[in-house]
């Protein structure tokens, strides 16, 4: 009563709600085709297939149907309803027709679902081509979907395919897939079909044991808290199978007896039902039980249960003969000949059919071929034309690059060039400072200092003790400016000794406490440096430092020159006194000195940072031992 309700309430909203939609128009027809939809699948899987049928029928008659993205899924389950009211012939074409709307069927189980349909359907008709190739299909869309079930499924379909052909090779590799994939899901239906037809396909090929283990899997499956009468049905000829070639007797009337008890539970001419009378028809024939085994294969003759006629007639021949009705025998047995005669020229036929089929379509093939060939030489000619341009845009692309290429040499040899006129040119400019400090610090130290040193002299013997002191002072500074204009010893002393005796004697002479690489955590200083780089660090150092004497008020000067580990040497001038040059304009007027240290810099390839603070000024002076410079100091 409570499912007729439910059949009478979906029927009644199948009505309404198409209706008050046209009146409302509240829903959208998605929508409406939607809630047919899960009712005409609701009504198929209680076997209401009438009352399904109607709601089909709404959804096809709905205005623009056809154009909503639910109709192929809707024509698919149409298809569906026609294979269970035993339609193929409809049911194949409509399927067929849902093909062109797979690509936009996002769902990748809908494809499964077709695909394995068309496979069915064609199987059903003798067309095994087709069906190789829509059940090869659904299991590729099966493994890009991922679903272990439908997967299984599909390897048990092409199991029983392949079995049917008598390709036993791969109907094995099929089961064994099938069952590999079933175990891992819930899918309890399907893993008792995998067990149930592995044990059929394993006694064929001869592998007895792993038949039997495989139908007392299934046996299993059946007894259990999901199993039923009908499982229990279909696995008793296996056991036949398996119990006969093992010559277990006493096993054979025992499976056979539970058969007996459960064969009044199914309905009539079900499938498992008729599987069990020809088991036990062929098991009491086999047992010599003549009377009963006739009545079982009159049974199977009578009724539409799909018994192969030629073998059937022939035991039946045999059971007459058995039980002494010799004419009905000889009937029989005519009957398996004409029988035999007739099932030779249905198979001369069909063997011609599928002939002329495959002519047929190996004339289409041979067509679609050629024009598949007039499309790839097209396509070829295409792709000739699309390769010579791209070779042209290379060597264009090639061309450019090389003239590039040689433009940025010619800039850079350029640059080099200017740069190389630049350093020789400072050098140059240097090499002419030095040679005039040169001859002004001899011209103080022969000339002046001569003179003044006999003018001290004589105020000395004039007794003119003042004047003679400060004569002396003069001669003293004279002497000291010569010594600094004078270029370095640097044959006999090293740089450091030089800057370090430079820093002592500044100290001495100003005042100001000059330091020169006291910092104990300093990298070790450089051991040599070529004779023209070490003569240009120290007049830079001469600059830096007396510049700071003359306009920092410092009180302190710290010289620093180090050799760090990736090559660089670094010399750095600190002093605690003010800024030297505070927002000073850069124009000529900031003096000879500062143009000198950027000369000396560049000639070296150094680099100059200025670093100014409220208590501290910092010079800091980067440069690198070129290797192609050979005299060190």
């Amino acid at each position: 009563m409570r499912t007729y309700c439910l059949h009478l309430i979906l029927l009644i909203s199948a009505f309404v709600i198409p209706l008050s939609e046209s009146k409302g128009k509240e829903l959208p027809t998605d929508t409406l085709l939607a809630h047919l939809y899960d009712q005409a699948v609701s009504l198929m899987g209680e076997g209401e297939y009438d009352s399904a049928q109607a709601c089909f029928d709404k959804a096809f008659a709905m205005e623009g149907v056809t154009g909503s993205p639910l109709y192929p899924i809707l024509l698919n389950e149409q298809a569906t309803l026609l294979f269970y009211e035993g339609e193929l012939a409809r049911s194949l074409e409509m399927k067929k027709s849902v093909l062109p709307y797979l690509p936009e069927v996002e769902d990748l189980e809908k494809h499964v679902s077709v695909y394995n349909d068309l496979g069915v359907l064609y199987h059903r008709f003798n067309r095994q081509d087709s069906s190789l190739y829509f059940y090869n299909k659904a299991l590729d869309a099966a493994r890009q979907y991922g679903d272990k079930s439908w997967i299984g499924n599909l390897n048990l379909n092409l199991a029983v395919f392949y079995f049917n052909l008598r390709n036993y090779e791969d109907a094995e590799r099929h089961i064994d897939d099938a069952l590999r994939y079933v175990l891992q899901t819930d899918d309890l239906p399907t893993t008792f079909a995998a067990w149930q037809v592995r044990s059929a396909i394993k006694a064929q090929i001869g592998k007895t044991e792993e038949a039997g283990a495989s139908i007392q899997q299934a046996w299993q499956i059946a007894c259990g808290p999901e199993g039923n009468a009908e499982w229990k049905v279909r696995c008793i000829p296996g056991m036949y199978r398996y119990f006969q070639r093992k010559g277990m007797t006493d096993s054979i009337r025992y499976y056979i007896g539970i058969g007996n008890k459960l064969l009044g539970k199914l309905p009539p001419h079900n499938i498992s039902a008729v599987g069990f009378i020809q088991t036990r028809g062929l098991a009491n024939y086999e047992q010599k039980r003549y009377a009963e085994a006739l009545k079982d294969f009159i049974y199977l003759n009578t009724h539409p249960t799909g018994s192969e006629k030629k073998s059937l007639f022939e035991k039946m021949a045999v059971c007459y003969h058995h039980l002494g009705n010799p004419q009905k025998a000889f009937a029989y047995m005519d009957s398996a000949r004409m029988w035999a005669d007739s099932l030779a020229k249905q198979e001369v036929t069909s063997q011609m059919a599928e002939v002329k089929v495959k002519y047929e379509t190996q004339e289409k093939e041979l067509e679609i071929t050629r024009l598949r060939e007039k499309v790839l030489k097209q396509e070829a000619d295409s792709l000739k034309i699309a390769l010579a341009l791209i070779a042209g845009l290379a060597c264009l692309v090639i061309i450019l690059l090389q003239q590039r290429h040689k433009r940025r040499n010619a800039e850079r040899e350029l640059l080099r060039m200017r740069q190389e006129k630049e350093l020789e040119s400072a050098r140059s400019y240097i090499e002419g400072l030095e040679e005039e400090c040169r001859h002004f610090a001899k011209e103080l130290h022969d000339g002046t200092a001569n003179d003044l040193l006999a003018l001290e002299m004589k105020a000395r013997t004039e007794k003119q003790a003042s004047m003679a002191e400060a004569i002396k002072q003069v001669r003293e500074n004279v002497r000291t400016i010569s010594h600094e204009l004078m270029p370095p010893e640097f044959e006999s002393l090293s740089l450091n000794e030089i800057l370090s005796q430079y820093a002592r004697s500044l100290t001495e002479n100003t005042g100001v406490r000059v330091s020169y690489n006291e910092s104990s955590s300093s990298p070790t200083p450089p051991d040599a440096l070529p004779q023209r780089t070490a003569r240009e660090v120290y007049r830079i150092v001469q600059e830096i430092t007396m510049n700071v004497i003359k306009h920092t008020d410092a009180s302190s000067i710290g010289i620093r020159l180090t050799r760090h580990t990736d090559g660089n040497i670094f010399l750095q001038i600190t002093d605690n006194g003010h800024p030297i040059y505070p927002n000073r304009p850069q124009t000529e007027e900031k003096g000879i000195g500062l143009r000198t240290i950027s000369d000396r810099a560049k000639a070296i390839r150094a680099t100059i940072e200025n670093q100014t603070g409220e208590k501290e000024n910092r010079f800091i002076m980067t440069f690198k031992i070129e290797s192609n410079e050979r005299e060190f100091v």
